[in-house]
């Protein structure tokens, strides 16, 4: 197999979902990204923006800086790239106050609030058949928040063996850098990137 890393145009239409460890034995195991609820969640915490039957994502607006989400929960992280898939743009509000949005997320349940200017949701689940690629996370992690990322957690190995086989022709994506890099070279690449 010949290895490939190759340039490409990041698309700006692409979302993006952090991609948890915890969580991605099941994911793999489903074929698919799903809300609290399909996952059998009763009970939110207060700040669940996205409710129980809402997936949250991200997109990449280079402009944004403080009220992203991409940078405060993606940046940083690996994360699901997905291609086209009907995605609900939240409403954007300056006013932290969960529990009044929270009810009116009931009283109009067709409208999504959020705290981000980039934030998406989609109902109930994402099918892994829409997943573009894998980004890894930026070599810069100013927005990062520890919460978020652990160093340890997200060495390239620790990834790898998660997926075992599962998304083997999905390249990984470096968005900073704009390089698509195929699975058989993403360890040499990460371990060179680390040394610059």
């Amino acid at each position: 197999m010949d290895s490939m890393i190759k340039s490409i145009d990041i698309n700006p239409d692409w979302f993006y979902h952090r991609m948890q460890l915890e969580k991605l034995e099941d994911i793999l195991n489903t074929g698919a990204i799903l809300s609290r609820r399909k996952l059998g969640y009763q009970k939110m915490n207060h700040t669940t923006w996205n409710g129980l039957d809402y997936i949250s994502l991200s997109k990449r607006e280079e402009e944004l800086i403080w009220n992203s989400s991409y940078n405060r929960f993606i940046s940083s992280s690996y994360a699901f790239v997905l291609g086209s898939i009907p995605a609900e743009k939240t409403e954007y509000i300056e006013d932290n106050n969960y529990e009044l949005w929270r009810k009116l997320s009931k009283l109009f349940p067709n409208k999504r609030f959020s705290p981000y200017e980039d934030e998406y949701q989609v109902k109930d689940e994402i099918s892994l058949d829409t997943v573009v690629g894998i980004k890894i996370p930026d070599r810069d992690k100013k927005f990062s928040s520890v919460e978020y990322y652990k160093e340890k957690d997200w060495a390239i190995d620790v990834v790898l063996n998660k997926l075992g086989s599962n998304l083997e022709s999905v390249p990984f994506i470096d968005v900073n850098e704009g390089l698509q890099i195929d699975r058989c070279d993403i360890k040499k690449y990460m371990k060179n990137r680390k040394g610059e």
